[in-house]
């Protein structure tokens, strides 16, 4: 019995940090799931509101959200992003800030960028640099959606022509994907369409070399990438400093407490050490996202070819 309040208890405490970690604030009143990040909630004004009110709180302050600015207020003054690395996603694209608390509590937002000679760039730059980069992250859902997604074409294209409309078009890519965005004037980026018809030639969504590369086995990719988030999250939880790297003491904590809640996985050092060997591709001691990304692609083909 109270095995069983424990790892009831670890859920609990797995989903609060889910929701920490991906909750975004939103102008409507309401609660509802996050479909963007895959993880945690959307909360309005009245959400908020009354969780201030109920422990007597003036300011949420809460971060992991890119704002163009380094900072955004919303809900009535009372929920701030801050936002503290700039150039996110590339140089250019954001400002960082942080804040400064007045003796008033009236909170003090200081912008910076990393370099000087980024942070004079103009407003229609960052917001282009910041749309590429928005559009990548886009594509890379659409191929790791991209049996259904072809799936839903098709169905609207029983005599198999490669034609659909943009109106088959717009509603399979918001059902599929889940997103409430504006289809119609991203399809110029995203699909060719014909001149003459007006009709999106379906197949061209996923012409986009950079996001297959030369990988053989596309469906281990494809559920790599759906399992993106996930993964993301666990790799965060591992990364206990914060560095954005993976240490061998990082990994063999991780090893260690997974090994407490399941009685079948146990590690050696020497096994550890050659987990970390191998998962370690450019070989500098630590393991970055990518490298943990492509072991589970690994570990999957092993298995497919008979090596394990």
């Amino acid at each position: 019995s109270s095995g069983i309040n424990a790892e009831y208890g670890d859920l609990i405490e797995w989903r609060q940090m889910l929701d920490l970690l991906w909750s975004d604030p939103k102008a409507a009143l309401g609660c509802e799931p996050n479909t963007f990040r895959g993880g945690g909630t959307y909360f309005g004004p009245d959400i908020s509101g009354g969780i201030l009110d109920k422990h007597n709180f003036k300011l949420l302050i809460r971060s992991h959200e890119c704002k163009p600015d380094g900072y955004d207020v919303v809900h009535d003054g009372r929920v701030i992003t801050v936002f503290s690395a700039s150039n996110y996603y590339e140089a250019g694209s954001n400002l960082g800030a942080y804040i400064k608390l007045l003796p008033n509590h009236k909170p003090q937002f200081i912008q910076f960028s990393a370099t000087e000679n980024t942070k004079q760039l103009p407003l229609c730059s960052r917001v282009s640099k910041v749309e590429s980069s928005a559009l990548r992250d886009l594509r890379t859902q659409m191929f790791a959606n991209k049996g259904r997604l072809l799936a839903a074409f098709q169905s609207h294209d029983p005599e198999g022509t490669g034609f659909i409309s943009m109106n088959e078009w717009a509603e399979s890519m918001s059902g599929v994907l889940n997103l409430d965005l504006p289809w119609r004037t991203l399809r110029s980026k995203l699909a060719e369409q014909e001149e003459d018809t007006g009709k999106i030639k379906y197949a061209t969504c996923f012409t986009d070399g950079n996001l297959e590369g030369s990988i053989a086995n596309k469906q281990v990719t494809e559920t790599i990438y759906r399992q993106r988030n996930i993964l993301e999250t666990i790799f965060r939880l591992l990364d206990t400093d914060n560095s954005g790297l993976l240490s061998r003491e990082e990994l063999r904590a991780g090893c260690e407490l997974l090994a407490k809640h399941n009685g079948s996985i146990s590690l050696s050092s020497d096994e550890l050490d050659n987990l970390v060997d191998t998962m370690d591709i450019n070989k500098d001691g630590e393991i970055n996202f990518n490298e943990f990304l492509e072991s589970f692609r690994m570990v999957d083909n092993k298995f497919a070819n008979g090596n394990m």
